[in-house]
């Protein structure tokens, strides 16, 4: 690894890092959701992740940008029969969830990571989101990680299968909990 000198106005030695790149291991790395109707009922699955890498330099994350396909979100709930776990996953890729025809993916990008918190603004349905992510992360020579449970508002997309039921009045919870564990390689 080289390392050229950069000098400041004042004369002094700096040098600079190279900067080095993690690429996601999309068969290794997994993103698990859970979205609630109250404390008793809620749906549980996973949302496919098509792509993605981070950024180093030395040991400064400094960008970084993930795909996820929402045409690959999938329901796991236990006590659904296979059919039902179909069209609940038909549902949130229609018009009253994530809409998946126009926007197929939801896109993050990552600006940096301090004190425990990745620096995120996640696009969903072309609308930008600045998040501030609780998570875990690792790096090495070789490989890198990053992992952590989050929760995260969707309330300012205003998404029609969260509006109140008009007969029931019961509503979908805006806060959408995910689990994220993803695995990168240099």
């Amino acid at each position: 690894m080289w390392h050229l000198p950069f000098f400041s106005c004042g004369g002094a030695e700096e040098s600079s890092t190279e900067k080095t790149t993690y690429t996601l291991d999309v068969k290794a790395s997994t993103l698990s959701w859970k979205g609630s109707k109250s404390a008793d009922y809620a749906h549980t699955g996973t949302v496919g992740l098509k792509e993605g890498s981070i950024e180093m330099e030395g040991d400064k994350l400094v960008g970084g940008t993930f795909v996820i396909d929402m045409n690959n979100i999938t329901v796991s709930d236990k006590e659904l029969p296979a059919d039902k776990k179909e069209i609940l996953a038909g549902h949130l890729k229609d018009t009253a969830f994530f809409f998946t025809a126009k926007h197929p993916n939801i896109t993050v990008k990552v600006n940096g990571y301090e004190n425990g918190k990745l620096d995120a603004v996640i696009t969903i349905l072309g609308q930008d989101m600045k998040q501030s992510l609780p998570v875990n992360m690792k790096v090495s020579e070789k490989d890198a990680s990053i992992s952590g449970k989050f929760s995260l508002d969707v309330a300012t997309l205003k998404l029609a299968g969260m509006e109140p039921d008009p007969k029931s009045g019961e509503k979908i919870q805006s806060k959408i909990d995910f689990e994220l564990d993803l695995q990168l390689k240099k």
